[in-house]
């Protein structure tokens, strides 16, 4: 199957934690500087917008994002160690402002490297390639999308889930 994606996603190496709609505890599972895959246990509605808090080591990262997609994915336990049915939601980011952008970079984008990148002027001067240089701030926006929502459940990947957890 051919990537379709403008921009590669990022699998974090160490978990990171995030909130959507300020509340609703999530687990980071990919990243890229267009959008987030996360887990969570609730089911969010596609098509509308929220607030993603990523949780990094120096702070938090608070992006306005719309929820693409959400489907259940999986059984698992929560913050309260709860057996629940967990869900996996795509979230596209709105604009994503520098300085934020800049942190996402420093901690997720160059393999978690213990000193931030350098500042790309100080790179240009000391005769580095430009692809080491942070990605731009102005992204270009993927088409607006029309039309009614699919959400699809495959049924039989739900009883598969159910008979192990039943077995288990």
């Amino acid at each position: 199957m051919t990537e379709r994606r403008a921009v590669p996603r990022v699998e974090p190496e160490q978990r990171i934690k995030a909130k959507i709609k300020t509340s609703l505890p999530a687990h980071i599972v990919d990243i890229s500087s267009r959008g987030v895959q996360v887990e969570i246990a609730n089911s969010l509605r596609p098509q509308v917008p929220c607030d993603v808090r990523i949780q990094l080591g120096d702070g938090e990262v608070t992006l306005r994002g719309v929820v693409r997609r959400c489907r259940a994915w999986a059984f698992g336990v929560n913050e309260s160690d709860q057996r629940v049915l967990l869900y996996r939601a795509g979230l596209e980011f709105e604009e994503i402002d520098p300085e934020s952008l800049a942190r996402l970079s420093s901690t997720i984008f160059f393999n978690h490297s213990a000193s931030p990148p350098a500042d790309p002027a100080a790179l240009r001067e000391a005769g580095a390639p430009a692809e080491a240089e942070p990605a731009p701030a102005s992204l270009p926006r993927a088409p607006k999308r029309g039309g009614p929502v699919k959400i699809r459940i495959n049924a039989e990947h739900v009883r598969k889930i159910l008979r192990r957890a039943k077995d288990s």
